[in-house]
Protein backbone atom coordinates (compact mmCIF):
# COMPACT_ATOMS: atom_id res chain seq x y z
CA UNK A 1 0.00 0.00 0.00
CA UNK A 2 1.85 3.39 -0.97
CA UNK A 3 2.42 5.95 1.95
CA UNK A 4 -0.37 9.18 1.65
CA UNK A 5 1.08 12.38 0.92
CA UNK A 6 2.03 14.35 3.31
CA UNK A 7 1.34 18.45 3.64
CA UNK A 8 1.99 21.52 5.66
CA UNK A 9 -0.91 23.72 5.80
CA UNK A 10 0.39 27.28 6.02
CA UNK A 11 -2.36 29.66 7.40
CA UNK A 12 -1.90 33.56 7.90
CA UNK A 13 -3.27 36.85 8.51
CA UNK A 14 -2.30 40.39 9.73
CA UNK A 15 -2.89 42.19 13.12
CA UNK A 16 -5.52 44.91 13.63
CA UNK A 17 -4.22 46.85 16.72
CA UNK A 18 -7.21 49.28 16.28
CA UNK A 19 -9.34 46.84 16.83
CA UNK A 20 -7.31 44.76 19.48
CA UNK A 21 -5.89 42.06 17.73
CA UNK A 22 -2.75 42.20 17.45
CA UNK A 23 -1.60 38.76 18.56
CA UNK A 24 -2.25 34.91 17.41
CA UNK A 25 -1.68 31.38 19.43
CA UNK A 26 0.87 29.63 17.90
CA UNK A 27 -1.89 26.74 18.64
CA UNK A 28 -3.81 26.46 14.82
CA UNK A 29 -6.93 25.60 16.68
CA UNK A 30 -6.83 27.94 18.91
CA UNK A 31 -5.46 30.54 16.14
CA UNK A 32 -9.08 29.70 14.21
CA UNK A 33 -11.07 31.06 17.30
CA UNK A 34 -9.35 34.37 17.09
CA UNK A 35 -9.58 34.51 13.37
CA UNK A 36 -12.45 33.47 11.63
CA UNK A 37 -9.50 34.16 8.02
CA UNK A 38 -7.21 31.71 9.67
CA UNK A 39 -10.22 29.28 10.44
CA UNK A 40 -11.07 29.26 7.28
CA UNK A 41 -7.61 28.63 5.60
CA UNK A 42 -7.26 25.77 7.97
CA UNK A 43 -10.85 24.46 6.94
CA UNK A 44 -10.57 24.48 3.46
CA UNK A 45 -6.51 23.00 3.39
CA UNK A 46 -8.17 20.47 5.42
CA UNK A 47 -10.72 19.51 3.24
CA UNK A 48 -8.32 19.64 0.02
CA UNK A 49 -6.06 17.07 2.49
CA UNK A 50 -9.41 14.77 3.22
CA UNK A 51 -10.26 14.85 -0.67
CA UNK A 52 -6.80 13.95 -2.18
CA UNK A 53 -6.30 11.06 0.97
CA UNK A 54 -3.39 12.87 2.21
CA UNK A 55 -2.04 13.17 6.01
CA UNK A 56 -1.16 16.97 7.44
CA UNK A 57 2.02 16.28 8.88
CA UNK A 58 2.05 20.22 10.33
CA UNK A 59 -0.59 23.37 10.77
CA UNK A 60 0.99 26.55 11.42
CA UNK A 61 -0.53 30.09 12.22
CA UNK A 62 1.19 33.22 11.19
CA UNK A 63 0.54 36.68 11.92
CA UNK A 64 2.18 38.93 9.30
CA UNK A 65 3.07 41.58 10.51
CA UNK A 66 3.69 43.92 7.33
CA UNK A 67 1.16 44.02 4.87
CA UNK A 68 3.76 44.02 1.08
CA UNK A 69 6.24 42.44 2.55
CA UNK A 70 7.59 39.34 4.30
CA UNK A 71 8.84 39.69 8.03
CA UNK A 72 11.74 38.00 9.32
CA UNK A 73 9.42 36.51 12.03
CA UNK A 74 7.70 34.86 9.33
CA UNK A 75 10.59 33.97 7.41
CA UNK A 76 12.47 32.12 9.92
CA UNK A 77 9.39 30.61 11.07
CA UNK A 78 9.18 29.48 7.04
CA UNK A 79 12.43 28.30 6.81
CA UNK A 80 12.69 26.44 10.24
CA UNK A 81 9.31 24.51 9.22
CA UNK A 82 11.80 23.20 5.52
CA UNK A 83 14.20 22.03 7.73
CA UNK A 84 11.88 20.07 10.66
CA UNK A 85 8.85 18.66 8.10
CA UNK A 86 9.66 15.65 5.58
CA UNK A 87 11.54 16.69 2.72
CA UNK A 88 8.38 15.04 0.64
CA UNK A 89 5.99 17.20 2.10
CA UNK A 90 3.83 19.85 -0.07
CA UNK A 91 3.43 22.97 1.87
CA UNK A 92 -0.37 24.14 1.44
CA UNK A 93 -1.41 28.23 1.50
CA UNK A 94 -4.91 29.76 -0.11
CA UNK A 95 -3.82 32.31 -2.20
CA UNK A 96 -6.30 35.27 -1.88
CA UNK A 97 -4.56 37.07 -4.55
CA UNK A 98 -6.74 34.70 -7.11
CA UNK A 99 -9.61 36.40 -5.99
CA UNK A 100 -9.22 40.42 -7.35
CA UNK A 101 -5.78 40.43 -5.57
CA UNK A 102 -6.76 40.57 -2.18
CA UNK A 103 -4.26 39.89 0.44
CA UNK A 104 -0.89 38.84 -1.19
CA UNK A 105 1.75 37.45 1.14
CA UNK A 106 5.10 37.74 0.14
CA UNK A 107 6.74 35.56 2.94
CA UNK A 108 5.06 32.45 0.98
CA UNK A 109 6.56 32.63 -1.86
CA UNK A 110 10.07 33.72 -0.26
CA UNK A 111 10.30 30.91 2.06
CA UNK A 112 9.53 27.69 0.78
CA UNK A 113 10.89 26.77 -2.44
CA UNK A 114 8.60 26.74 -5.13
CA UNK A 115 8.41 23.14 -6.12
CA UNK A 116 6.90 22.03 -2.96
CA UNK A 117 4.28 24.73 -2.64
CA UNK A 118 0.86 24.28 -3.66
CA UNK A 119 -2.29 27.33 -3.30
CA UNK A 120 -5.34 26.95 -2.74
CA UNK A 121 -8.37 29.00 -4.62
CA UNK A 122 -10.18 31.03 -2.15
CA UNK A 123 -13.38 29.31 -2.73
CA UNK A 124 -16.46 30.07 -0.43
CA UNK A 125 -16.63 27.39 2.48
CA UNK A 126 -19.44 26.19 4.68
CA UNK A 127 -18.49 27.10 8.01
CA UNK A 128 -21.10 26.66 11.45
CA UNK A 129 -23.99 26.27 8.43
CA UNK A 130 -23.09 29.48 6.77
CA UNK A 131 -21.56 30.33 3.80
CA UNK A 132 -18.04 32.34 4.50
CA UNK A 133 -16.38 33.99 1.55
CA UNK A 134 -13.48 35.38 1.96
CA UNK A 135 -14.01 38.34 -0.43
CA UNK A 136 -17.13 39.48 1.12
CA UNK A 137 -15.16 39.39 4.45
CA UNK A 138 -12.21 41.35 3.27
CA UNK A 139 -14.92 43.94 1.67
CA UNK A 140 -16.43 44.02 4.87
CA UNK A 141 -13.02 44.70 6.72
CA UNK A 142 -12.05 47.39 3.91
CA UNK A 143 -15.27 49.21 5.47
CA UNK A 144 -14.17 49.16 8.66
CA UNK A 145 -11.16 50.41 8.02
CA UNK A 146 -12.47 52.97 6.00
CA UNK A 147 -15.09 53.58 9.21
CA UNK A 148 -12.04 53.67 11.71
CA UNK A 149 -10.38 55.76 9.59
CA UNK A 150 -13.20 58.47 9.47
CA UNK A 151 -13.41 58.28 13.36
CA UNK A 152 -10.26 60.11 13.64
CA UNK A 153 -11.66 63.48 14.97
CA UNK A 154 -14.48 61.91 17.15
CA UNK A 155 -11.54 59.85 18.35
CA UNK A 156 -9.56 62.62 19.38
CA UNK A 157 -12.62 64.92 21.03
CA UNK A 158 -12.38 61.93 23.52
CA UNK A 159 -9.11 62.25 24.58
CA UNK A 160 -9.17 65.76 24.87
CA UNK A 161 -12.13 65.39 26.85
CA UNK A 162 -10.33 62.80 29.50
CA UNK A 163 -7.72 65.08 29.96
CA UNK A 164 -9.76 67.82 30.65
CA UNK A 165 -8.78 69.23 34.00
CA UNK A 166 -5.38 67.16 34.30
CA UNK A 167 -3.08 70.07 33.06
CA UNK A 168 -1.40 69.17 36.75
CA UNK A 169 -0.11 66.13 35.54
CA UNK A 170 3.17 65.16 33.80
CA UNK A 171 2.85 63.63 30.34
CA UNK A 172 4.20 60.00 32.02
CA UNK A 173 0.84 60.60 34.47
CA UNK A 174 -1.26 62.11 31.60
CA UNK A 175 -0.61 58.50 29.26
CA UNK A 176 -1.43 56.76 32.61
CA UNK A 177 -4.47 57.95 33.14
CA UNK A 178 -6.05 57.20 29.16
CA UNK A 179 -4.29 53.62 29.55
CA UNK A 180 -6.28 53.21 32.80
CA UNK A 181 -9.60 54.03 30.65
CA UNK A 182 -8.96 51.57 28.05
CA UNK A 183 -8.21 55.04 25.87
CA UNK A 184 -5.37 54.22 23.07
CA UNK A 185 -4.19 55.56 20.37
CA UNK A 186 -6.06 56.06 17.22
CA UNK A 187 -4.10 53.13 15.94
CA UNK A 188 -4.68 50.99 19.05
CA UNK A 189 -1.24 51.59 20.88
CA UNK A 190 -1.38 52.47 24.33
CA UNK A 191 -0.11 55.87 25.23
CA UNK A 192 3.34 57.00 26.28
CA UNK A 193 4.36 60.52 27.36
CA UNK A 194 6.16 61.05 24.02
CA UNK A 195 3.25 60.01 21.74
CA UNK A 196 0.80 61.96 23.88
CA UNK A 197 2.66 65.14 23.66
CA UNK A 198 3.29 64.82 20.07
CA UNK A 199 -0.62 64.30 19.67
CA UNK A 200 -1.65 67.35 21.29
CA UNK A 201 1.26 69.05 19.59
CA UNK A 202 0.04 67.89 16.28
CA UNK A 203 -3.72 68.56 15.62
CA UNK A 204 -4.14 66.04 12.50
CA UNK A 205 -1.91 63.50 14.85
CA UNK A 206 -2.33 60.69 16.99
CA UNK A 207 0.63 59.58 17.99
CA UNK A 208 0.38 56.10 16.88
Amino acid sequence: MPLKKSYVALTWTRPVPWAGFDRLSSDINAAAKQSRTIRYQRDLIRQYVREVHGVLEKEVALLELAPDRATPESLKILENLVRECSSQATFLSVDFTAAQGWRPQPALRQGIPIERCLALAPDPLLMDGKLFDPQAHFRAWRQNEKAHAQSRPKHRQAILKALVGQEGLSWPKKADLLNAQDLRTHGGKPWTADNLRKFLAVPDKDGS
